[in-house]
């Protein structure tokens, strides 16, 4: 069965199964496509299929935040998919940080640099910690889930300056909390 954008739009909306497997058989390649060129130099293919089955379940339970007024279904389809694309992609760049223990230690100096490495870890979380519950949560979303300035804004009710000021202080903290003597 031919569906019209208003009709795949109805029938998902409905939670009508055919209409969704009419969704994925049009617009797999497409969307595969697009999740291909944003993973292909860091994932395997398998993890670039199951990215494209997540962007397929996603339009599938976000159907009601898709407005046809501002966008054509594809297009949406195609937002979706760059965003859960590059959400694979970082949650793939954090896995990859390399865990101190699992390093090859080659000679002392090394070792030295290891350790101090390791202790500047420990100190870091320590004073990050240490932080308000707001500063914290706004710390950890924009370093190390990369989270927009913006979208912090958002979602804790605050200007962007207030929450450049949160990280900047953060991040004197954390400096001052470094320092050698």
């Amino acid at each position: 069965m031919e569906y019209s954008q208003a009709e795949l739009v109805r029938g998902i909306r409905n939670k009508d199964s055919a209409a969704y497997e009419y969704m994925i058989c049009k617009y797999t390649k497409t969307v595969f496509c697009l999740a291909y060129n944003i993973l292909s130099e860091s994932h395997s293919k398998e993890d670039i299929e199951e990215c494209v089955a997540d962007v397929f379940l996603d339009a599938w339970i976000k159907i009601a935040e898709f407005d046809e007024e501002k966008a054509n279904f594809r297009t949406w389809l195609l937002i979706l998919t760059k965003y859960k694309a590059l959400t694979y992609r970082r949650k793939k760049r954090l896995s990859n940080i390399l865990d101190i223990e699992d390093a090859d230690i080659k000679n002392d100096v090394n070792l030295e640099k290891l350790v101090l490495l390791r202790q500047d870890q420990e100190q870091v979380i320590k004073i990050i910690n240490s932080f308000q519950k707001i500063d914290r949560e706004i710390f950890v979303r924009r370093f190390f889930l990369g989270e927009k300035i913006s979208d912090l804004a958002k979602a804790f009710n605050l200007s962007r300056a207030a929450v450049d000021n949160r990280l900047l202080r953060g991040r004197k903290i954390i400096k001052e909390g470094l320092q050698y003597e």
